[in-house]
């Protein structure tokens, strides 16, 4: 099992995206044993399990290792994850919080499909799945429970090296 680190893992998983857009999801819950976060990232042809710091701040520490594919029952989200071109002008509309802006959010969503982003252009990425506290551990396979464990204790490890008090 190889873990990857931060930028060498979201490298990988934009490569990954990249072959295939469509058919994505990520879902999130807060672990119950340790205070980080599970996800399931998942794709047509392969998924990564995640375990990440926080996803209260900007730059999370990130772990990541591959899972079988055929392995991953974790809940989808019914539209897929990705990025999705959008003109700045629409933004606001969309990202207004009111309900007639969820509307047309969920619309743009389902009519606009998942792209790989490319340089310049401006683009929405989602939508993730926040799911109930362990909710991302229930669906795990005995082998991705062992995965889970490592992915702790790494980061356990990162997260006191980077922060020796913070424990």
């Amino acid at each position: 099992m190889e873990i990857l680190e931060g930028d060498a893992l979201y490298r990988t998983l934009l490569q990954r995206y990249s072959k295939n857009p469509r058919g994505w999801s990520f879902t999130v819950s807060q672990s119950p044993n340790n205070g980080f976060f599970d996800a399931l990232v998942a794709g047509p042809e392969d998924s990564w399990q995640l375990k990440l710091d926080t996803v209260f701040k900007p730059s999370p520490f990130v772990l990541g290792s591959r899972t079988d594919q055929g392995e991953v029952s974790g809940r989808r989200a019914p539209i897929s994850f990705g990025f999705r071109r959008i003109d700045p002008a629409e933004a606001p509309a969309l990202l207004d919080g009111s309900s007639q802006g969820m509307n047309k959010l969920l619309g743009f969503l389902q009519s606009v499909n998942p792209v790989a982003p490319t340089g310049r252009g401006n683009y929405i990425q989602g939508p993730f799945v926040f799911a109930g506290p362990g909710e991302v551990g229930r669906s795990l396979t005995g082998e991705q429970q062992n995965v889970d464990r490592r992915l702790s204790e790494e980061m356990l490890k990162l997260v006191r090296r980077r922060y020796p008090n913070y424990f």
